[in-house]
């Protein structure tokens, strides 16, 4: 068989309206409604992906999403035959819930290196984790934890889609949690109206941060608090921002050259370098 190769340092992001063409490091936010619905023909299109770029497929999620993986082809046979690997949830979430982030990072590095071990180009995760963001609050921390996976997956050969009920997650939190992956699905588009992901040499912000999301972007921004070395980020996408993105941006910015490290900031339009000096903040 030959495996669909990807250039280094391209990692697919946008809207879309099928999680199939994300390449080996892609992270996709993917919302539901119907489990044996929209779920199952994302996660085909997904796990399809996946076995034709040579990657090990693992499903982690709720009992009610493994048994409509069990059920329908073709990942039915997927699963009798072990091309799918499920994953026990506590086995991954103790007790159903996340561990702290280096843990839980350090825990998919040791599952896509035991892939590469057995001969696959990578490991592909299919996780229906909406019982990690749907009690009051707990939302918060799991677009922390997003974003603190994306910047990692940026230059690692692991695939992720996350999915969520949209019944079952606020509409803010479904935002911050989409926002922090590079490839969201078209329907939540009103909602989404920046991504911040990692790319293998800088941090992206594209679409644009308006006043109503200026939050998120300060949310997801600390997630970086646990990045070590010198950052650069990549505004050549970021259409357009309020003045409250930018102070959101010169804080974060700030706290880390307070920290004695550097941070370069590629990109960025005319109007935006202007609205920066009539502030007065630096990027």
């Amino acid at each position: 068989m030959v495996h669909r190769a990807y250039p280094p340092n391209v990692r697919s992001h946008g809207l879309v309206d099928s999680p199939s063409g994300i390449g080996a490091n892609g992270h996709a936010c993917w919302s539901y409604e119907e489990l044996a619905g929209d779920f199952r023909d994302a996660a085909v299109a997904f796990l399809s992906e996946g076995t034709d770029l040579g990657q090990a497929l693992m499903f982690v999620g709720g009992p009610e999403a493994e048994e409509v993986l069990r059920s329908v082809e073709p990942t039915s046979s997927m699963v009798a035959d072990g091309s799918l690997q499920i994953a026990p949830f506590d086995s991954v979430y103790p007790g159903g819930r996340r561990m702290p982030n280096t843990d839980q990072w350090n825990a998919y590095v040791g599952a896509t290196e035991q892939a590469r071990e057995a001969g696959f180009t990578g490991l592909r995760v299919l996780a229906e984790v909406t019982s990690l963001a749907s009690p009051a609050g707990a939302w918060h921390e799991q677009a922390l934890w997003e974003s603190y996976a994306d910047r990692r997956m940026a230059d690692f050969s692991l695939a992720a889609l996350c999915c969520f009920d949209r019944s079952a997650v606020p509409a803010a939190g479904l935002a911050a949690i989409a926002s922090a992956h590079p490839v969201v699905d078209r329907r939540l588009e009103d909602i989404v109206p920046f991504r911040l992901f990692g790319r293998a040499d800088a941090v992206a912000i594209a679409g644009e941060v308006d006043a109503f999301s200026s939050a998120t972007l300060r949310h997801l921004l600390s997630a970086g608090d646990a990045m070590q070395g010198d950052q650069v980020f990549d505004l050549a996408e970021l259409t357009f921002i309020e003045h409250t993105g930018l102070r959101a941006l010169h804080e974060y910015a700030q706290g880390v050259r307070d920290r004695g490290l550097s941070v370069t900031v590629r990109g960025g339009s005319p109007t935006m370098r202007r609205l920066a000096d009539l502030l007065g903040v630096t990027l």
